[in-house]
């Protein structure tokens, strides 16, 4: 008893003692009340003196001039000039006050001016802003997902201890990339391709309409003395701002984020508030016509001096605020309503990232997450107090009473808090509000109860700010200024554990500035615009396609081929299986169809060294030491020959060297480049031998004969379509070279189209260009030679600016030769992958070597066709491939598809493509 009293006596002082510490604190309120008032009241007085003393001058003045325009010498010019003066001096005497501004809502934010890339606030506080780039966080596998977490908990116990995280979904401004397209449509020659490119333009267009979004994600930390000085100097201020942000790109790229990087950091802090405010305005108006806007106002109100007082809340602040509504406020004709998530309404439990389920909600979510570390000692202080206390009150209490398991579990909770901050971590309040934006009160009220119903889902409640909807505005905006009942409402403790689980950039968009359009991303529904030619981004321009029979690999193929050719880029297709599927896009763009078969007219002379084009390396180099061109044609022919010839010996490699170097001696080509040259004709080269002429050198020996009689069957044999000068043209923009006709061991001409086209890719560096090789795994495995030529060109075209893109089934196939090292080579070689539906056997292989989590390999198993998972710079998305109605006409291999178009075809003609059919 005694015990129990002495508890009792020792709460009812602590009792006192808070009782007392609170009505100091009120006393210290009411004096700085008091104190604030006089010193209003004291510049309320001041300016009142000041404006007497400018009225009396100003009669002085008046006074002065009257007496002057009496003086009968005065000119009538003067006095004209005298009194301009007048109105100018006392223009420039006027304080900015009296300004008269745009709208209202200007002298209502927060803001008294941006400067240096900080922002001042009315509070006097100083304010950064920093914009994050984000990873494809869910997609990752759990031990990297657990490294992010931690790196991200390493930096949370040096960040600032106030921090503020907004994440703001809209639709995704496509105007820029449209007005791309149609340039490149007015500079486009072939009338066929400025109708892909107006088609492509309305694809986009359409996906822009209905399915494209885009996020930013933002940091916001406010300046914070370490001495307590509230008046810093501003460099002390931006010191501070600029450590911070340097320590945040250090350690966010450990998780894998990039923070941005601006030339003008205020104009991207005005540009971003602009945006912000005026969601409707701004995507029809720029910031610059904003400005220009304003700009005009100010001098046609105000004179032109008033120019350089025009206040930057003039710039951003929305012309037009409703606040009279309970329910919702109407800011620049939008419609805006506030969510809260109450302090008990939180999870117990969350996995990492689960904040990806209110940043990917949809169009017209914004999420503020609000961090406030507190100070640790105190924190241990109150939560022992709190635990001590729930023990006193739980000994009065039944085990039977509602009380005893609320008492029970708070004091759990306080030893689980007191046994991290025991630890290295530290003691937070969390906040967190979202913001509903619509374009009609009742798309609002809708989106307010789907955004409920999805977090009840969850077991997260939510509350709505209900007549304190200006209230929750202000705290949204990026100026870490939470109101304080939004605050007491919503705050909820946690550990640095539990702020690291709330990791908010894991929202991944792939959308370059200047690429092709794949499709759209099914975790965000952002577009997927991949521009594989840019350095800055992709190490290099390859691309592996991997999937099974059916799943879309030509399909995918050919629509990257013609949006490529849209944008000007020199395609190559080689098609070793199927190749009338390339046939009818390359016919209705105006592409060159080569097809090399024994029943073909068509030929390229393997045996030709082909002039090549160096000016581009001679400006870039200068001189450089020549290599022997001979001697670099017969080593692509022994690899030739090796395909024509599996079994080829040493000794008939040797005695192959000698008789191809006579052939060529033959018509005067020695290793001097300059033998090369026809005299006859300058500027080109000499004719060059055909492969009859290496059959007739072959059969001067005898230990040839097997070399000799092998190789007739390309001379005079059903193959002797071989045995002709090169008869085509590769030119053309876009070049299909079929050899699906060529079958068994005379899939060499599959190696032929290849080294001819490689030999072209070579020419200028300067010049994009893609080659797309369909079924590599059928030159991987019909010869080790050959599947090195192709791993070659993989490792080396990114030196001559070029791509390289193969698609392939089979992947046993594809890495059986040589212990799958030429397989590998070419993935570990590809910056990009693209992976379609595929086999769990395939799928479990693949997994291994691109390091995919079970999630996405049993994803890839499941893909629908149309669907696909790509793979770059260490993030995965899965995304559903888009192709217009025109775009689907040419290259659909279905048999629906192609029933439905032959039907369209034989009632409208050639202008059934691209119509659309009920």
């Amino acid at each position: 008893m005694e015990k129990e009293a002495s508890v009792i006596g020792n709460e009812v002082k602590e009792l006192k003692r808070q009782l007392k510490e609170a009505k100091q604190t009120e006393k210290r309120n009411l004096k700085e009340e008091k104190k604030e008032r006089k010193k209003q009241q004291k510049l309320e007085r001041a300016r009142f003196r000041e404006e007497e003393r400018m009225r009396k001058v100003q009669m002085k003045e008046e006074k002065k001039l009257k007496k002057e325009l009496d003086k009968p010498e005065v000119h009538k010019e003067n006095i004209s000039n005298l009194r301009d003066d007048r109105r100018k001096e006392k223009k420039e005497r006027e304080p900015d006050l009296d300004l008269l501004p745009v709208t209202w809502v200007s002298s209502y934010l927060p803001i008294r001016q941006i400067k240096n890339g900080v922002i001042y606030t009315t509070d006097h506080r100083y304010v950064k802003l920093i914009e994050i780039l984000p990873i494809n966080f869910l997609l990752r596998s759990s031990s990297e997902q657990r490294n992010i977490i931690m790196s991200f908990m390493s930096y949370l116990k040096i960040a600032p201890v106030k921090i503020q995280f907004k994440v703001v979904s809209k639709k995704a401004d496509i105007s820029e990339y449209i007005e791309k397209i149609k340039e490149e449509a007015e500079r486009e020659p072939d009338y066929r391709v400025k109708l892909l490119q107006e088609d492509y333009a309305k694809l986009i267009e359409r996906l822009g309409r209905k399915e494209a979004i885009t996020r930013r994600f933002f940091m916001v930390f406010e300046y914070q003395s370490y001495n307590n000085n509230k008046n810093p100097k501003e460099r002390e201020v931006l010191l501070y701002m600029r450590s911070v942000v340097q320590t945040a790109k250090k350690y966010l790229s450990q998780c894998g984020n990039v923070v941005l990087e601006y030339e003008n950091d205020t104009r991207f802090l005005v540009d971003v508030l602009y945006q912000i405010l005026n969601r409707k305005t701004s995507v029809y108006e720029t910031l610059e016509e904003r400005t220009k806007k304003v700009a005009r106002y100010y001098q046609r109100e105000n004179g032109r001096e008033s120019i350089s007082h025009i206040p930057v809340t003039e710039l951003i602040a929305p012309e037009t605020m409703d606040m009279r509504h309970r329910s919702h406020l109407v800011i620049d004709g939008m419609y805006y309503s506030y969510l809260l998530i109450p302090s008990h309404k939180y999870r117990t439990r969350v996995p990492a990232g689960w904040l990806s389920l209110l940043i990917n909600a949809g169009e017209g979510i914004d999420v503020d997450v609000f961090f406030f570390r507190q100070d640790k000692s105190k924190s241990m202080e109150r939560i022992g107090r709190r635990i001590r206390l729930n023990r006193s009150k739980i000994k009065d209490t039944y085990d039977t009473n509602t009380d005893f398991d609320d008492l029970s579990e708070s004091i759990h909770a306080g030893y689980y808090l007191k046994r991290g901050l025991s630890g290295s971590e530290d003691f937070y309040y969390m906040s967190t509000l979202i913001t509903i934006t619509g374009y009609s009160a009742k798309e609002v009220e809708w989106r307010v109860r789907e955004m409920t119903k999805l977090l009840n889902s969850q077991d997260i409640g939510v509350i709505s700010c209900m007549f304190r909807e200006e209230n929750a505005f202000l705290s949204s905006l990026p100026l870490l200024c939470l109101d304080k009942k939004l605050y007491e409402r919503s705050k909820r403790n946690v550990l640095t554990s539990g702020v690291a689980s709330c990791y908010p950039f894991t929202s991944y968009e792939m959308s370059d500035k200047d690429g092709i359009m794949m499709g759209v991303n099914k975790a965000n529904n952002s577009l997927v615009i991949v521009d594989i030619f840019n350095t800055k981004i992709y190490k290099n321009a390859n691309i592996a396609i991997l999937g099974t029979s059916g799943a879309g690999k030509t399909f995918t193929m050919q629509l990257m081929a013609l949006r490529l050719r849209r944008k000007n880029v020199q395609v190559f297709i080689i098609a070793p299986d199927k190749g009338h599927e390339f046939a009818r896009a390359c016919n209705n763009i105006g592409g060159a169809f080569i097809q090399i078969s024994p029943a073909s007219p068509n030929c390229i002379n393997v045996m030709e060294i082909r002039p090549t084009d160096t000016s581009a390396s001679e400006i870039l180099d200068g001189y450089t030491v020549e290599r022997s061109e001979l001697a670099m044609k017969i080593q692509s022919l022994h690899i030739f020959f090796s395909l024509l010839i599996p079994d080829l010996s040493h000794e008939e490699k040797q005695l192959l060297d000698e008789a191809l170097v006579i052939t060529y001696a033959e018509k005067g080509i020695t290793h001097d480049n300059q033998s090369l040259e026809n005299p006859d004709k300058p500027g080109q080269y000499k004719d060059m031998p055909i492969l009859g002429d290496l059959y007739e050198v072959l059969l001067r020996k005898r230990e040839c004969r097997r070399m000799a009689n092998i190789l007739n069957r390309l001379v005079h044999g059903s193959a002797s379509t071989f045995n002709q000068k090169t008869n085509v043209d590769l030119s053309n923009k876009y070049v299909v070279l079929d050899i699906s006709e060529l079958s068994g061991d005379l899939l060499l001409g599959m190696f032929v189209a290849l080294d001819f086209v490689w030999a072209k890719a070579k020419e200028d560096r300067t010049v994009e260009k893609a080659i797309f090789v369909d079924e590599a795994w059928k030159l991987l495995v019909s010869n080790e030679l050959a599947g090195e030529y192709l791993l070659e060109i993989f490792k080396v075209i990114r030196a001559y600016g070029g791509s390289a893109i193969c698609a392939t089934q089979d992947l046993v196939d594809f890495f059986a030769l040589k212990g799958g090292k030429l397989g590998r080579g070419i993935l570990n070689n590809s910056k990009t992958k693209i992976i379609l539906n595929m086999e769990t056997s395939e799928a479990e292989n693949i997994r291994e070597e691109l390091d995919l989590s079970e999630a996405e390999a049993m994803s890839i198993t499941r893909f629908e066709r149309g669907t696909g998972l790509i793979s770059t710079n260490s993030n995965n998305l899965i995304v559903d491939f888009k192709a217009s109605q025109l775009e689907k006409d040419l290259i659909t291999t279905d048999r629906k598809d192609l029933q439905e178009l032959k039907e369209r075809l034989q009632k409208y003609g050639q202008q059934a493509y691209g119509k659309q059919t009920t």
